[in-house]
């Protein structure tokens, strides 16, 4: 299956292809975010926010064919 992939922030530096828009990726049926921040090799940590189609998510929540999936870092302010 194919997800769309738009990262944020610093996270846009680990993959270059992201700094010029969307990553299509393509993945085995049934994987989760989790699977998903493994094969991007980002950290799989609870502080990426990950919001799949407008809803934030957590690392077991399954992916669907043509989700779009946004990755944020932790946010942090003053």
């Amino acid at each position: 299956m194919q997800v769309e992939v738009r990262l944020y922030a610093y996270l846009r530096d680990t993959i270059p292809e992201a700094k010029k828009g969307p990553l299509f990726v393509d993945i085995p049926d049934g994987s989760t975010v989790g699977d998903l921040l493994a094969y991007l090799q980002l950290p799989n940590e609870s502080t990426l926010i990950v919001m799949i189609d407008g809803i934030r998510q957590f690392n077991t929540y399954p992916l669907k064919e043509a989700s779009r999936v946004a990755i944020f870092p932790p946010i942090g302010g003053g």
